[in-house]
């Protein structure tokens, strides 16, 4: 069991069911263990659930509502295990997605930061352990000419056991001004 804070995205009934269909097809790690969704601070493991949430909480306090905007795939070689990953990420809302991740990892959860790994705020939608398997739904995706727009209105604190992200608190960004 760990701890993780995801942005579930507000994103239209026909991107999310496009998202869902193309993940039934690619994604065998995560399709039907978890909504689409950003990852803002990954797997913690020493952390009590209550502990978690206040920091994410605090962390979070001075953060608003992010609108972002997708119109590109790229892929990425996961750092831990063979397989290659389908990324969609955002042109709009890019840094502050960021901005929120990198508060998040400040404070109590400072140590848990992966400084060997660089942060991509992305939507993962594919994976395989063969690469070229990976350039060809990038390419795909990137021909479609598609954009999908849509909000990062709250941080899910969520609880991943083997087969399933439990939702433990839901946590409000500030509206846009």
């Amino acid at each position: 069991m760990s701890l993780l804070a995801l942005a579930y995205p507000c994103i239209s009934d026909k991107d999310y069911q496009w998202i869902q269909e193309f993940r039934e097809e690619n994604d065998e790690l995560y399709h039907g263990r978890v909504e689409p969704h950003f990852t803002l601070v990954f797997p913690v493991f020493n952390q009590r659930p209550e502990t978690f949430i206040e920091e994410i909480k605090t962390r979070s306090s001075n953060h608003r509502r992010i609108e972002f905007a997708i119109r590109c795939a790229v892929m990425e070689k996961d750092a831990f295990t063979p397989y290659w990953h389908v990324l969609m990420v955002p042109d709009e809302g890019y840094s502050h997605i960021v901005k929120l991740h990198d508060d998040l990892y400040s404070g109590k959860l400072a140590e848990e930061l992966r400084m060997d790994l660089s942060f991509i705020p992305h939507i993962g939608i594919g994976n395989s352990i063969e690469q070229w398997t990976c350039k060809e739904l990038v390419d795909q995706i990137n021909h479609l000419d598609m954009e999908i727009k849509g909000t990062i209105n709250e941080i899910n604190v969520v609880e991943y056991h083997e087969e399933y992200a439990e939702t433990l608190e839901k946590i409000k960004l500030s509206p846009n001004r």
